[in-house]
């Protein structure tokens, strides 16, 4: 099940926090910054539940016109089940962007897979260890 989070969704937003640490390392949002995209109304978090457990989240900042997801992850023991595919569909409204570390192949072709293309590099943008963002865009056909 797909749930758009609430502030008063507090396990499942620690829940999040911890597995953000646990994925993305040093580049990692806090605890107060997943609080805040939930807050926000230019944000929002979609988790995907299976027994109440979170099995994947998707983080996105919503730009009037386009959206930019922040993070998309999959726990290890749940991946390759779709559950990506699911949390991105939920949002193939509007164009997105997104930055992914070079060095992440198995992302990078999930969005191809996903008609997203590379626009652009931002040279260091992340570190522990340094490296390139790639920058992709996905464009929704609206006719």
């Amino acid at each position: 099940m797909i749930k758009k989070l609430t502030i008063n969704d507090v396990d499942y937003i620690e829940q999040i926090f911890n597995l953000e640490k646990d994925i993305f390392k040093n580049s990692a949002f806090s605890k107060e910054s997943t609080e805040n995209l939930v807050k926000a109304d230019n944000s929002f978090i979609y988790a995907y539940l299976i027994d109440e457990k979170i099995c994947g989240y998707l983080m996105v900042l919503d730009s009037i016109d386009v959206y930019e997801i922040l993070a998309i992850a999959t726990i290890e023991e749940c991946r390759n089940k779709g559950i990506a595919q699911e949390l991105l569909d939920k949002i193939k409204t509007k164009d997105i962007f997104l930055e992914v570390r070079e060095s992440n192949k198995k992302a990078i072709n999930f969005y191809k897979k996903n008609n997203f293309k590379q626009i652009s590099i931002r040279k260091g943008y992340y570190s522990d260890p340094t490296e390139d963002a790639i920058i992709m865009k996905m464009e929704v056909n609206n006719e």
